[in-house]
């Protein structure tokens, strides 16, 4: 797998993953990654993961805890495809919570007190673990309702997040206050969506998001 920081140009048309042999001009993507598996002949779309702590990032910022939404291009039988948007998870300590759900509460900090910030849930119960420089913990789903309506929430609002990693087994959960709020999810989010609505519209496969 060849991770490609996306300031260079992709030309979707001529690579094994796109579309055909057509003779276009390279479409130039920023703000993004892309990481190309030739293996299986798809291409994965990445938004910049997001840091959700404060922290002087002298390493990559997927050494702490982030989130990341992505999707997939690829050519079957002579046939452009895009898969649906995933959205990822990943939370980094020195101590395990073993989290099945994550909880997402925006709003100012009054409107949080006044008990009117917007809740949304999404539940994962096959959260990878490992153990590398401290607990991580990884989670990659298929964007169900309630993710949808969580990135188009931060798509329309900057306002404050605090994020809840819950293990309902046990009943124990952890809270991080998003230092940012969501304002760097809404650049990253939207710069990753407005590519995924132009591929969805350039090749007419009706999954405008």
């Amino acid at each position: 797998m060849k991770k490609i920081l996306l300031t260079i140009a992709i030309n979707l048309f001529l690579i094994p993953v796109f579309a055909q042999e057509t003779k276009e001009e390279p479409i130039k993507l920023k703000g993004v990654e892309v990481e190309n598996d030739y293996h299986k002949n798809i291409s994965w779309i990445k938004s910049k993961p997001i840091p959700l702590v404060s922290k002087d990032f002298t390493v990559s910022p997927y050494s702490v805890t982030y989130i990341q939404i992505y999707f997939g291009m690829y050519v079957k039988d002579g046939k452009q495809y895009m898969t649906p948007i995933r959205l990822v998870n990943r939370y980094k300590d020195s101590e395990w919570i073993f989290f099945d759900e994550v909880s997402y509460l925006l709003g100012s900090r009054k409107e949080v007190k006044a008990g009117k910030g917007v809740v949304f849930k999404v539940v994962d119960d096959e959260t990878d673990k490992d153990v590398n420089k401290g607990i991580s913990e990884h989670s990659d789903i298929l964007a169900n309702e309630n993710a949808i309506s969580f990135i188009k929430y931060v798509l329309n609002n900057e306002t404050g997040l605090n994020i809840r990693y819950t293990n309902t087994r046990e009943n124990k959960y952890v809270e991080i206050d998003v230092p940012d709020g969501t304002k760097k999810l809404q650049k990253h989010f939207k710069t990753l969506i407005d590519y995924y609505n132009m591929f969805n519209e350039k090749f007419k496969l009706n999954q405008e998001f």
